[in-house]
């Protein structure tokens, strides 16, 4: 599938990777047992923030719009989004968000939310059914965008 974000303001972007790194760091101090989201999807988060982070930064320097396009593995899509949906769900992950930075961060996030989710909506029918299921899942949060 290809995951096309964007256009956004760099600077959003630069300013929401570091949140979720910040975020990042919270959940791998989280005891096992109580783990929000297994290590391997914090690691793959990681990765892909260091690439949009860099992304970002390259547009920032020539004042132009976030843009990012790439091709990914469904599974890996689908394993991403499954992860940040149980995060945005999770009591634990939201208390460490203020009011602010939640109000702040909403459109970046539901903007890659939507990213994944239209992405997924053309592979193929399983992966449009799990589309609908997060949408079904963040309806609350896309209204608020």
């Amino acid at each position: 599938m290809v995951l096309e974000l964007g256009p956004l303001p760099a600077a959003d972007v630069l300013d929401w990777t570091k949140f979720v790194r910040r975020l990042s760091i919270e959940l791998r101090s989280v005891p096992a047992a109580d783990a929000v989201v297994s290590t391997d999807v914090i690691e793959l988060w990681s990765k892909t923030l260091t690439v949009w982070a860099t992304a970002a930064q390259q547009a920032g320097s020539d004042d132009l719009p976030f843009r990012w396009s790439s091709d990914m593995e469904p599974e890996m899509a689908e394993y991403l989004l499954h992860g940040m949906d149980k995060c945005l769900h999770s009591p634990l992950v939201m208390s460490w968000v203020t009011p602010e930075e939640a109000t702040r961060h909403r459109p970046v996030t539901m903007s890659i939310v939507r990213a994944f989710v239209d992405g997924l909506a053309v592979e193929s029918k399983g992966c449009r059914h799990y589309a609908d299921q997060i949408l079904s899942s963040l309806r609350v949060l896309l209204a608020e965008s």
